[in-house]
């Protein structure tokens, strides 16, 4: 349903006069530049949940702001449903826009505080002609109903909601428009852990009557090993591993992926001593060359200082890692 092909997202800081200015007179000062996500590539299927994890700073959610339209592609293509999305304003793009909706972390700052909620959930349904103004008010009840949210709430505006029934207007907004393909962008995270339970069976629910797909981008691996169906793992940008959820949780291949699932955790795990990843995750403005885990991996050798390793595909999993590919690191 979703292809990702070798798709980059680069942001540019142009230096401004004073800057200019300044290298002129010697100063070491240079345009920032800044590889928020280096050649993914993935696929997601019709009906399925893909998990994509990693540190916050990886690149999950620009990653999901691209495949939502909602940011420009510097290099790569994006396919959906057999259509080149990759140009926002390219006709394809437009007519998968509607099918491709996204849900934000923050139901607070996505929600318009001076609309009502009918108006938030209804106004892209009567733009598309998906209703008409006269039948508004019964599509966002039909809508609000899907969601768990009383239909008398329409009438309120977002600040009088608690957090959880915000999510769910903001759940309701993207479904007005009746699409087929939901990126979840932390869409839980800034909720308490009982409504968070609450949501995600919201999310099955929703999957099983709608027949949805999700892009279900997390940094809570408990939330992914429950959901997903498979898991993307990305580390400074890139892709390092791709996998069936039960195969990674029960053995991660991938350095990093291995140490995330470490920090997990787990009721049966009995006493054990965590031992966190080692070091920062390094600055995005200046990566580290050859695999960009090498300063924190145990494994590193001189092949992962000089050379990026490759996304190696092995049936249903795909491995970053020098390690996996016959050789030595």
């Amino acid at each position: 349903m979703l292809e990702l092909r070798g798709v980059s997202r680069v942001f540019e800081k142009r230096l401004d006069t004073v800057e200019k200015l300044a290298r002129l007179l010697g100063a070491p000062v240079a345009e920032a530049r800044v590889n928020a996500v280096d050649d993914a590539s993935f696929d997601v299927a019709r009906g399925e949940v893909v998990g994509l994890v990693g540190e916050s700073g990886c690149g999950k959610s620009t990653l999901g702001r691209m495949v939502a339209g909602l940011l420009p592609v510097t290099r790569g293509t994006i396919r959906f449903e057999d259509a080149d999305v990759t140009d926002a304003a390219s006709p394809a793009a437009r007519a998968a826009r509607l099918k491709l909706q996204m849900i934000f972390q923050d139901p607070m700052s996505s929600l318009n505080p001076r609309m009502r909620v009918e108006e938030i959930v209804g106004e892209a349904a009567v733009h598309h002609r998906l209703t008409t103004r006269a039948e508004m008010t019964d599509y966002v009840a039909a809508t609000l109903a899907k969601v768990g949210l009383d239909p008398a709430y329409a009438q309120r505006y977002p600040h009088q909601f608690s957090g959880g029934q915000r999510q769910r207007i903001g759940i309701a907004r993207a479904l007005a428009v009746q699409p087929d393909f939901l990126i979840c962008d932390e869409s839980i995270a800034a909720l308490d852990v009982s409504i968070q339970a609450q949501v995600i069976n919201l999310f099955q629910d929703l999957r099983r009557d709608l027949d949805l797909t999700y892009l279900f981008i997390s940094h809570d691996l408990g939330v992914i090993e429950h959901i997903a169906d498979r898991v993307v793992v990305m580390y400074l940008g890139r892709v390092v591993e791709i996998a069936p959820a039960e195969a990674l949780f029960d053995g991660p291949r991938h350095p990093y992926a291995q140490a995330l699932l470490d920090q997990a955790p787990r009721l049966d795990a009995g006493r054990r001593v965590f031992h966190p990843i080692k070091g920062e995750i390094p600055s995005p403005l200046n990566p580290p060359p050859g695999c960009h885990f090498h300063p924190r991996c145990p494994l590193a050798g001189p092949r992962c200082r000089r050379e990026a390793p490759a996304l190696r595909h092995d049936g249903p999993r795909a491995v970053a890692c020098h390690l996996e590919d016959g050789g030595t690191a």
